[in-house]
């Protein structure tokens, strides 16, 4: 019988559809001093993070499953040296995470804010043919895609359905399928340049920490839009507000933070150019459905011995 432990407040309808789960004896404890007890005999755990506590206490530890793709708060300095094996709930995000990264750069290409305000102030003001204010189109821009996971591939998927071209960057150059160009993180200045629509949804790693700062941005178009539902890390704010401010860039579709909940003194709130949605790009009422899928599959895997699906490089990060 392996004993599983899963230490964060998930629904009681997955935790039986866990339980249903042959030769597993599964507890759930949400409170920290009920975890530490816990923990000591649990083999398998299914949490979004360990502290140096609960490790410490985690014996017969052998696997750590995250609900989540992110597994930063998973990778203390103390699970990465161990033997410990992590796996993510990665392919979760790709179609609700892709249907929102679209609906930022329609909002941008449409100019829907701009629409839905004169909508508020009751104002119906022409656009075409007289006065010439056009709206613009997907069809012929170029989407640039940083980060060809999962998330990466269903945007560069989407794109093609809006006959844009795509070019991606991901860290070891292969053929991927709907991208017409891949590049590597070296040579990523190339796909900077060119994109109209520059979408970020790399995880957050050392590597990947800060990596769109100013001088990044500086090699943008000023017509271009930046699109972030990846982490808040990953973009130096400042540099961006200066961006923004100084029109290096068109705008900036913003989901995350690099602090969240974003503050009410960030001056993100206060430019036009900026749409701003509160981390909701992996939001969908089929969430808990599909990740507690991927965990009872590998919990399968791991009882019969075969081996695991979506496990993290934790040296990587991802």
């Amino acid at each position: 019988m392996v004993r599983v432990l899963i230490s964060f407040p998930l629904d009681d309808e997955y935790v039986l559809k866990i339980r249903e789960v042959e030769d597993v004896d599964v507890v759930k404890a949400t409170e920290p001093d009920t975890i530490l007890r816990e923990i000591e005999d649990a083999e398998v755990l299914y949490a979004s993070k360990i502290t140096k506590e609960e490790f410490s206490k985690a014996k017969k530890l052998v696997w750590i499953q995250s609900p989540f793709v992110g597994v930063d708060s998973l990778l203390i300095d103390e699970v990465k040296k161990s033997d410990i094996i992590i796996t993510c709930s990665r392919g979760v995000h790709a179609s609700q995470a892709s249907d929102h990264v679209f609906a930022l750069i329609l909002a941008f290409a449409r100019r829907l804010p701009e629409l839905f305000e004169d909508q508020k102030k009751r104002r119906w003001k022409p656009r075409h043919p007289f006065p010439f204010d056009p709206l613009d189109e997907l069809q012929g821009k170029t989407l640039g895609i940083i980060g060809l996971g999962s998330i990466g591939m269903e945007i560069a998927r989407k794109g093609k359905c809006f006959g844009m071209r795509v070019m991606g960057v991901k860290s070891t150059i292969s053929p991927v399928d709907y991208v017409d160009e891949v590049y590597s993180p070296e040579s990523i200045d190339r796909v900077l340049e060119q994109s109209d629509f520059l979408v970020l949804c790399v995880p957050l790693t050392p590597k990947t920490a800060g990596m769109i700062g100013e001088k990044e941005l500086g090699k943008m178009k000023k017509t271009s839009y930046l699109i972030n539902i990846a982490r808040g890390g990953i973009v130096d704010e400042i540099a961006l507000i200066r961006a923004l401010r100084e029109g290096w860039i068109a705008g900036a579709g913003i989901d995350v933070a690099e602090r969240e909940p974003l503050p009410e003194s960030s001056e993100l709130w206060d430019l036009e150019n900026v749409i701003i949605t509160p981390h909701v790009a992996g939001s969908t009422p089929h969430y808990w459905d599909r990740a507690v899928s991927i965990f009872i599959e590998n919990l399968r895997r791991f009882l019969s011995g075969e081996e695991l699906m979506n496990v993290v490089d934790k040296d990587k990060g991802y």
